[in-house]
């Protein structure tokens, strides 16, 4: 009986241990989580290796399911994760100055964290591991590896299964050779769209098959010496539409909304797909309900395409692709979309993917060129309505260029494109630099009042504002109507700020600055129009801080130029408040701010560097301030300024370089104050008194005459 028991319990326990263990993670601050939970309690042990660490657990081989260990963080910190083919270890790459600490949550649930820093002095789990806990056998390949350079890695799967699931070992991806991949893949696409190429699809165990013209490669690699031969394929029959990062993607086919409508009549087409709902039993016809629904989706009829799957509940295996798409070809968000995630992949999803997320990030990598390629297939119709937003979404993302493409599809096709497009025209122009275009667009669109008409007006008084131009007192009230209208609308936000921008641009800076609550992200703008458009009363209202107020977040030339309207207001204290960090600012205006507060010495340390005209005149009048005014006259003098030269000499009451170098009159007046010749004074010394005062009385008479002719010659201050 204990034989029996024992040997359940060790088949139960190896039951268990064949069951892959699911790696799962977490993005913390600071650090990065792993989780692994076992079927039960284990002897492990984390050790150092070349690149980050091993995993290694006691007596057995487990397997780890790794299709969501890159679901929820990036690679920042984990680079990559694998298990090694020799040992069964978990091996993770690291790719960040940080260490890995793990601990036992409970018997079963072992935890990685890998924080910033470095390790703790003395760390066990810095050595290398000092035996090999699982045994050696050739574990079988059934995990997903992962890089840090190229997400999901499959050629390590492609090669083990091309050999029949036997180990291979494989020469690894040289990433020298990525360059030219990436040109071989470029140029072969190229060649493939101009027809010059002539593609073929490679099936295990079989030559090239031709493709027909309307076949398409979802995905596409080229391999160079990883796989047998030199080949550009769609990776074999598992590997198909695989995104960067490993998940599956929905295929091109079945989101081909182009050939979801016949091109005869809609009246005619909306008929057809009205028959046959019901058939036989009263029972919903699936093929009848997929074409009525591809239709009304075609024509972006999203609500219609929703009822219809409400009122005939079949099991169709597109029946989550096809309410998701129903949302958003009526542009209303779909939080649950099948499509969150496949924004990399290489098929017509990216696309719906990008479309599903308003909230797309810069640092998400998204397929652009797989959601154009399926956006100008679409129908012209559906075109016009999802072209907005889609570029719209390139845009939040930095992909201009791609948003221009979207906007030339819509324009280049017959019919009118509507104002959703002349305003992304605008957008584009506004992107790209050049305000002035954008507000020509727009002031065209007004003058033909339509449904487009208030964003217009909305995205006129960003274009005024971004070329630093007033905006009229009549603009501001038909904002201020706008804002009534969308209260409580999407675009309330964009009214507001644009309410407030047109405010301050009319000269109404106060009132601007007690909206600023309800539209905190135009600040910025707003401290730009006070520092160029607001009146010196305004800016001395703003502008000047008290001295524990703490700076707003501005850009380094809009706090410049607010220096520099205090500084002309003879507020150099206060100018100095907005100008915190000297490397970030012109070291000319901070020396002339320093200079006015009669700190000579910080304006030279300004300077320091500074050989323009402009900074030697200021540079001589810190020396004049220090009192060294002869060194100020030397500088005047190298700058070929002589007036002020003389000015510093005579300040210097240097009267022998004035008579030197000076001219008529003070060279004239240097000539009666400079100091008598020693022949002059020895015959002083024999003279009687009367003889010395009367010579002085004469030298006294010059004297004054050469002061008032100098006083006559120089116009009074």
């Amino acid at each position: 009986m204990i034989r029996l028991i024992l040997a359940i319990w060790f088949a139960l326990a190896g039951v268990a241990m064949a069951t892959p263990v699911l790696v799962k993670t977490g993005e913390h601050d600071g650090f990065t989580r792993l989780v692994l939970e076992y079927r039960g309690a284990v002897d492990w042990q984390l050790g150092r290796s070349d690149d980050g660490y091993d995993l290694a657990i006691a007596k057995a081989t487990p397997s780890y399911d790794l299709t969501e260990a890159f679901k929820l963080i990036g690679t920042s910190r984990l680079a990559g994760i694998s298990t090694d083919p020799e040992n069964g270890n978990l091996h993770l790459s690291i790719a960040c100055a940080c260490y890995a600490i793990p601990f036992e949550f409970r018997p079963g649930i072992v935890v990685i964290d890998l924080r910033d820093g470095t390790p703790p002095k003395g760390s066990s789990f810095e050595h290398p591991l000092t035996q090999t806990l699982a045994p050696k056998t050739a574990a079988k390949l059934t995990t997903t590896p992962w890089s840090a350079t190229s997400g999901y890695n499959w050629t390590v799967e492609a090669v083990t299964q091309l050999r029949g699931n036997r180990l291979i070992q494989s020469p690894p991806a040289d990433t020298a050779l990525q360059p030219l991949r990436n040109t071989l893949l470029h140029q072969l696409s190229r060649g493939a769209a101009e027809g010059v190429v002539e593609m073929a699809k490679l099936r295990p165990g079989s030559g090239p098959i031709l493709t027909r013209p309307n076949d398409s490669f979802d995905s596409a690699r080229v391999g160079l010496g990883e796989l047998p031969g030199v080949a550009v394929s769609n990776g074999l029959s598992d590997h198909q539409n695989i995104g960067a990062q490993g998940q599956r993607c929905i295929e091109s086919q079945r989101l081909d909304v182009a050939s979801w409508g016949d091109g005869t009549p809609v009246l005619a087409q909306m008929a057809m797909s009205n028959s046959s709902l019901i058939g036989e039993f009263d029972k919903p016809d699936a093929a009848a309900l997929q074409r009525a629904v591809q239709f009304r989706l075609s024509i972006g009829f999203g609500v219609e395409a929703l009822q219809l799957l409400q009122a005939f509940p079949t099991d169709l295996a597109d029946r989550a692709i096809w309410k998701s798409m129903a949302k958003l070809v009526d542009g209303r968000p779909d939080l649950g979309s099948v499509f969150l995630g496949q924004q990399s992949c290489d098929t017509s999803a990216a696309l719906w993917a990008v479309l599903a997320q308003p909230d797309l990030r810069p640092d998400q990598y998204a397929n652009t060129d797989a959601a154009f390629l399926a956006f100008s297939a679409l129908p012209i119709g559906l075109r016009r309505d999802l072209g907005p937003t889609l570029a719209d979404r390139f845009i939040a993302i930095g992909a201009d260029r791609t948003a221009t493409r979207v906007r030339d599809a819509i324009l280049r096709a017959p019919g009118g494109a509507g104002p959703d497009a002349t305003l992304l025209t605008a957008t584009l122009d506004m992107r790209t630099g050049d305000p002035a275009a954008a507000e020509a667009v727009l002031q065209r669109m007004i003058s033909d009042p339509g449904p487009g008409t208030p964003d217009a007006i909305v995205a006129l008084v960003e274009a005024r504002v971004a070329q630093d131009l007033p905006v009229a007192p009549d603009m501001v009230a038909a904002v201020q109507a706008i804002v009534r209208e969308q209260i409580g609308a999407g675009a309330e936000p964009a009214a507001l700020r644009a309410l407030l921008l047109a405010t301050a641009a009319s000269g109404d800076i106060d009132a601007a600055f007690s909206l600023l609550p309800k539209a905190p992200d135009a600040e910025p703008k707003l401290w730009r129009v006070l520092s160029l458009l607001g009146t010196d009363d305004a800016v001395l209202a703003h502008a000047v801080l008290t001295p524990n107020a703490s700076l707003p977040h501005i850009e380094p030339q809009t706090a410049a130029k607010l220096a520099e309207r205090l500084l002309l207001l003879g507020m150099a204290d206060s100018a100095l408040k907005w100008l915190p960090d000297a490397a970030h600012f012109d070291p000319i205006l901070l020396a002339r701010v320093h200079l006015q507060r009669h700190d000579a010495r910080a304006a030279l340390r300004a300077l320091t560097g500074q050989s323009t005209k402009q900074a030697v005149m200021l540079r001589a009048q810190a020396m004049l301030q220090l009192g060294e005014n002869d060194a100020a006259a030397q500088i005047y003098a190298e700058a070929g300024a002589a007036p002020s030269e003389l000015r510093a000499l005579g300040k210097a009451e240097n009267w022998a370089e004035i008579g030197k170098h000076g001219a008529d009159p003070w060279k004239q007046v240097a000539a009666e104050l400079a100091p008598l010749p020693s022949s002059n004074t020895e015959t002083a010394r024999v003279e009687g008194p009367l003889a010395q005062g009367k010579r002085l009385v004469e030298n006294s008479a010059a004297t004054r005459s050469a002061v008032d002719k100098l006083i006559a010659k120089i116009a009074q201050p």
